[in-house]
Formats: C-alpha cells, sequence, structure tokens
C-alpha cells in the first residue's frame, strides 16, 4: 500500500508538471508568430523583442506566488498547493486562448497579453517547485538524483507537446489563426490534472503545521540567505539553458540565417526528444558519480564553449543550428538532471517550500527569463551574432563557483530520512 501511494504521489506530480510546462512554453513558442499579432505596427524584430520582453514580467508575480504557495506547502501541505496552483493555471491558459489581437481592439491588446502572463507566472511559482519537493519527499534518498532527472524529464515533456503541436501547425502555415487551439486544450487537460492531484495521496514525511517554528517569511528568508543565493545562481543558469535553446533560437536563428519559421521549430520538436531522453540517462550519471561534480562540469563546459559555439551561426546550414543548439542541451542536461535533488540537500527541512520556491522563481525571473529579450537586444545593438554566447558564459561562470563551493563544503546535511 506504501508503494502504491508513493507511485501514485510520483505519477501525479510529474503529470501536473507536464502540464503546467505545457502551458508555461506555449507562449515563448508561439512568440514568433504571434509578435505581429499583438504589435502590427512594430518591424518584426522590434516586435519579437516586445513580445519575448512579457517573458520577464512574471518578475512581478512569481515572487509573490512563490512566497504565498511556499508557505502554504510547508504549513497546509503540498498536495493544497499543487491543486491550487494548476487549476489557476488551467483557467488563466484558457483566457490566453480567448485574447483579442491588436487588429481587434487596437493598443490596449498587448496589454491584457502582458496581465495574463503575469497571472500565469504566479499560479506557475506553486507549481514547478513544489512538485519536485512533493515528489521527492516520497522518494528514497538514494535515489533522488535519478529522480530528480525523471521530474526534469516531465518538464522536457511538457515542452515537447507544445512544441510538436506548434510545428504541426506551422508547417500547415495554419498557426497565425490557430494558435488559440493549443491554449484551450492546454487550459482544460490541466482542469482535469487538478482534479486528478486533489485524490493524491499526501505522505507524513513533510514536518507538521503544528511542528513549524512560528517565523515570518522574511526572517526565515534572512536566516537562510546563503542557500537562498545559491539556489537562485543555480536555478537561473538552468533557465538560460532552456531558454536560448528553445526560446530564443527560434525567433533568433530565422533572423541571422536563411531557415525558415518552420524548419526552425522542426528541429526544436526533435531536439526535445533528445533531450526528454538525455535526462534520465545524466540522471543515472549523476547518482553514480555525484551530482555536484556532473552539475560543475556542464556549467563549466559551457562557459568555455558558449561564444566559440554562437560564433557559428553566421549564414549556418541547418546541421550546424543543431550542433550547436545540441552543444548548449548537453550542457543544460548535465546541469538540470541532479538540480532538484542537489537543492533539496541545501535548506533546512521545515522550510524546503519556501527558500526553494522562492529562489527558483528569484533566480528564473531575474537571470533566466530575461535571457531571450536580453540577448536579442544585445544582437540587435552590436550586430554581434556571439553576444548570447557571452551572456550565458558569464552566467555558466558564476555557477561554477556556486556548485564547486558546494563540493568543498556542504552549507546543509540533511537528516536522516526513513520512507
Amino acid at each position: 500500500m506504501a508503494l502504491k501511494k508513493k507511485l501514485q504521489a510520483g505519477l501525479t506530480g510529474t503529470i501536473g508538471n507536464l502540464l503546467e510546462h505545457y502551458d508555461s512554453a506555449l507562449f515563448g513558442l508561439l512568440a514568433p508568430f504571434i509578435a505581429p499579432l499583438f504589435f502590427e505596427n512594430q518591424d518584426p524584430i522590434t516586435a519579437l523583442i516586445l513580445t519575448y520582453a512579457m517573458l520577464p514580467l512574471n518578475l512581478i508575480t512569481r515572487p509573490i506566488g512563490a512566497l504565498i504557495f511556499g508557505w502554504i506547502g510547508d504549513t497546509c501541505g503540498r498536495k493544497q498547493t499543487l491543486f491550487i496552483s494548476l487549476f489557476g493555471m488551467s483557467v488563466v491558459t484558457v483566457s490566453i486562448g480567448l485574447l483579442p489581437t491588436q487588429a481587434e481592439i487596437g493598443p490596449i491588446a498587448p496589454l491584457f497579453l502582458a496581465i495574463a502572463r503575469m497571472l500565469q507566472g504566479f499560479f506557475a511559482a506553486g507549481e514547478i517547485v513544489s512538485g519536485a519537493i512533493f515528489v521527492l519527499e516520497h522518494t528514497k534518498e538514494k535515489d533522488r538524483e535519478f529522480i530528480s532527472s525523471l521530474y526534469d524529464a516531465s518538464t522536457i515533456a511538457g515542452i515537447l507537446i507544445a512544441s510538436a503541436l506548434v510545428t504541426l501547425l506551422s508547417c500547415d502555415g495554419i498557426v497565425e489563426t490557430h494558435w488559440r487551439l493549443l491554449f484551450y486544450g492546454g487550459g482544460v487537460t490541466a482542469f482535469f490534472g487538478a482534479f486528478l492531484r486533489y485524490n493524491t495521496f499526501e505522505g507524513n514525511e513533510m514536518p507538521k503545521p503544528h511542528a513549524l517554528p512560528k517565523k515570518k517569511i522574511f526572517l526565515i528568508l534572512k536566516e537562510n540567505r546563503a542557500s537562498l543565493f545559491k539556489i537562485v545562481i543555480a536555478s537561473g543558469f538552468s533557465y538560460i539553458t532552456y531558454s536560448l535553446a528553445f526560446t530564443l533560437m527560434n525567433g533568433y536563428i530565422p533572423l541571422v540565417t536563411s531557415l525558415s519559421k518552420s524548419d526552425v521549430m522542426k528541429s526544436n520538436t526533435w531536439l526535445l526528444v533528445v533531450d526528454a531522453f538525455l535526462l534520465p540517462l545524466f540522471g543515472y550519471v549523476a547518482n553514480r558519480f555525484g551530482k555536484e561534480k556532473l552539475m560543475f562540469f556542464g556549467a563549466l563546459t559551457l562557459a568555455f564553449i558558449a561564444v566559440p559555439v554562437f560564433s557559428l551561426l553566421t549564414e549556418a546550414s541547418l546541421a550546424t543550428v543543431i550542433f550547436v543548439r545540441l552543444s548548449i542541451i548537453l550542457c543544460g542536461v548535465a546541469f538540470a538532471a541532479p538540480y532538484h535533488a542537489w537543492a533539496l540537500e541545501q535548506v533546512p527541512t521545515h522550510h524546503k517550500g519556501l527558500i526553494l520556491s522562492f529562489g527558483y522563481t528569484l533566480g528564473s525571473q531575474l537571470i533566466g527569463s530575461p535571457s531571450a529579450a536580453v540577448c536579442l537586444w544585445m544582437y540587435k545593438t552590436t550586430g554581434l551574432h556571439i553576444m548570447p554566447g557571452l551572456y550565458i558564459a558569464f552566467i555558466a561562470t558564476i555557477a561554477c563557483i556556486v556548485v564547486a563551493k558546494s563540493i568543498q563544503k556542504e552549507t546543509y546535511i540533511p537528516q536522516k530520512e526513513t520512507f
């Protein structure tokens, strides 16, 4: 019975994560196609920059969501957090599909799109990290590196489904007219996924509410600021590797090469398949050789190769583009596969939800989410194809230092857990 409940918890946790990332990924993948619809009076590059600039708008709402949902998860239980967040995501995702374009209501259309993105970020803040904690709390400590990679694979699976559907519509030449259907489908599916979660076994591994020390949220964050900083840097770098490979490239490559948006989306989908299969493999490697060592290797390698590989994109062929994206993906997978298991060990048991959720939110929104817009702006300003490589190399270097310190000395040594 105990095994059945743990399997149920793992299944519902990963399914919810898959659905959440499908909903979140749609906007980034559709950006090159819907940018002219919401910014029809701008030139193509400016319209795309303005659309990508909506990605980091979540910086306003995600931290609030992370604090609220993280606190709820630590005090009331992970299941309640995950149900509310996924249900909210489903409602907002359907709402995005209902938004009118600039041709229909004028300049106010981008404002509505921005508000919807901010609400989506608020609810997503309760899903990404809380789902990982929920799954790993039902996992034996010796298996957490591998299970962390499987959980991250469900992230890629959600993005893969979104990419495949966008590719299908783009190949048929109907994505500009039928993009709303993708949001409707994702929202309705997430709605049923939320109710599936509602009946999930909570588990008794998390601290009981009455056992938690009564401290103010900001006092908890202050006391754990060293751990919080490490989570911010590591999560930000991990987010960048996916943002550049699977979001920026879809709009950037057609600007610097002769490849079409449809060609880029096809390769994007196949690379996501590769990514999904690589994650469990790297999770196994992390389990054998150590998660910190694998994460350090991935960040260090990307710090060295980022600028050279981006220099290859000048009028590059499809094969060269795939090589560049695959290079980023391999380094990103090496870092991301054991990330959740690593992060879980950096914070005290009683405050896992709060610190990990808030730290991931700050990292992804301050460092990761703006990367597509920032890199595109750097390219437009300088005309140099290597500018995205410089950006990611800088962040990778900082991530190397953070992970290296966790190899030398653990900030937090988790208590022995029994399952």
